[in-house]
């Protein structure tokens, strides 16, 4: 792992009116890591990764990917640096077909393919690294939920994401489909080397997913750590478990 981080936030904070969603986070990613972010709901999760990616812009803090200030950055153009993301409900475009919808970022990236071919024959690739060439030509609507969620995965690698930001990525699956997309997450991420940033809600996956975790709690960090460290820590066992368990 490399001694600086790829994506270095400082000082996050997020108002809505007098709601403060973050409340000054800190957040180092590094190369070709896993970092699992955890927290009640309301913690500021999805809002964290609305500010990472452009959707809302910080009211204070700084957020830098390989040394380049983001903040203020559109969210078009922090994709085009290397940041995509996945949402809580799945977005594929739905009367597009699932390579269609992989096209979108090929085709939009700093360097796109030079024709529409090579932009098919690029999707159809993603398509066949997630396991769902044989929906290629299925509008999104017409596909199931585990089926949609590979989608918007291959649609967030065939930009030529650094880090990808999965928002509860398993939602809705079954044990069995959540074992398999936390499988094939390890797996493209040891041959592509990306990075992952995921908000996850079970804990069972996140543990198993991550190389480190990160505690939200009323937009603020309350911890952080491995797995293990994160398990063991008293204010995480209080903030899911409440102080008679902690």
């Amino acid at each position: 792992m490399s001694t600086q981080p790829l994506l270095q936030a400082r000082g996050l904070s997020m108002r809505f009116g007098g709601v403060r969603a973050l409340d000054g986070v800190d957040l180092d990613v590094y190369e070709n890591e896993i970092v699992g972010i955890i927290g009640p709901n309301g913690a500021g999760k999805t809002t964290l990764f609305n500010v990472l990616s452009g959707v809302n812009r910080a009211t204070a803090g700084s957020i830098q990917m390989a040394g380049r200030e983001l903040v203020g950055c559109s969210a078009d153009v922090i994709a085009r640096l290397g940041i995509s993301r996945t949402y809580q409900k799945v977005r594929p475009f739905p009367r597009m077909t699932a390579l269609q919808n992989v096209m979108v970022p090929i085709i939009n990236q700093l360097r796109p393919a030079p024709s529409v071919s090579q932009a098919e024959a690029l999707a159809a690739r993603w398509l066949d690294r997630v396991g769902i060439t044989a929906q290629a030509h299925v509008e999104a609507r017409r596909l199931n939920l585990f089926h949609r969620k590979k989608v918007e995965l291959a649609r967030a690698l065939a930009g030529g994401a650094r880090i990808v930001l999965l928002d509860e990525v398993m939602a809705g699956l079954t044990a069995v489909e959540a074992d398999a997309a936390v499988a094939l997450l390890h797996e493209l991420r040891a041959e592509l080397r990306f990075s992952i940033v995921c908000v996850e809600h079970l804990m069972r996956v996140i543990m198993t997913l991550s190389e480190r975790i990160v505690v939200l709690d009323h937009g603020r960090v309350i911890a952080r750590g491995s797995p293990a460290e994160i398990a063991a820590d008293p204010s995480v066992q209080r903030v899911y478990l409440g102080d008679d368990h902690a």
